[in-house]
């Protein structure tokens, strides 16, 4: 799948006047697809400008964070916590996704995001990135394969949050690497991996979310003085057991499919 440079703008200021209009979560996270395929493709761009607007990019994409962080834990505490838990919790938990959006708000019509699409923009527009020369090669898509096993590898013999963040990242490379390798990638395997790649995403990202929110959870109990013995308090209690749980099972489900042999026999080296 090609990714388009000249479409991507487009759909950056489509979805921010959509996100500004009428405030959807699944616009944000569209909108912070968008930008990670951008950093991606720029990753394989060599020189110093290529690098800046990547990480011009980023910390646009990092102004969102809060927004999504927020907006998805809302949606997950509506949906495992029993009506009367939520409610309790509910006021609390909407000031903050209305704080946080406006930090999206502000991205909006700040100059760092006008002048970072531009230079965008001005990337696209250079004749000499044909598509050809855009599309990860087979040594690319070696590379990145052999960093997420390297994360995996760590990951499974050193369980922390940190070694299984970094794995996250590094199957979201591999992912658009495989959506963008060349035709002489190795063609047979890449369908398999590619699924691979999008059931561990999903896994990660569920697990990644628990952790999260129980953050999250915890900074909303001490900036709001939210007492364990007020029905507010238990609610939040409960949930932050339902998220430990979650958590647990996800990364049971990671780390089995990473024993089946998920991301092929490479080994790190």
């Amino acid at each position: 799948m090609n990714f388009d440079l000249q479409q991507a703008t487009a759909r950056l200021r489509t979805l921010r006047s959509s996100l500004l209009a009428n405030y959807n979560d699944e616009d944000l996270h569209q909108l912070r697809v968008t930008l990670r395929r951008m950093r991606s493709v720029l990753r394989g761009i060599p020189g110093g400008k290529a690098q800046k607007l990547r990480r011009r990019l980023g910390a646009l994409a990092a102004t969102t964070n809060d927004a999504r962080d927020w907006d998805t834990l809302y949606a997950s505490a509506k949906e495992q916590l029993r009506e009367a838990q939520f409610s309790e919790l509910e006021p609390l938990l909407h000031a903050q996704q209305e704080s946080a959006r406006g930090q999206v708000y502000r991205m909006f019509h700040a100059k760092q995001w006008l002048a970072t699409l531009r230079r965008w923009d001005a990337l696209a527009d250079n004749a000499e990135l044909d598509a050809a020369s855009l599309r990860m090669t087979p040594a690319g898509l070696k590379k990145r394969l052999k960093r997420a096993n390297a994360a995996s590898h760590k990951a499974m013999a050193k369980d922390d949050d940190k070694r299984w963040h970094r794995l996250r990242i590094a199957i979201k490379e591999l992912r658009y690497a495989l959506d963008t390798g060349s035709d002489e990638a190795p063609a047979s395997e890449r369908p398999e991996l590619l699924r691979e790649c999008k059931t561990l995403q999903t896994l990660l990202g569920d697990w990644h979310d628990t952790v999260v929110h129980r953050q999250l959870l915890d900074t909303l109990a001490s900036d709001a003085s939210l007492d364990p013995a007020t029905a507010a308090g238990k609610a939040a209690s409960a949930f932050q057991q339902v998220l430990a749980h979650n958590g647990r099972r996800s990364l049971e489900q990671i780390k089995e499919r990473l024993q089946q042999g998920a991301l092929g026999a490479e080994k790190p080296g």
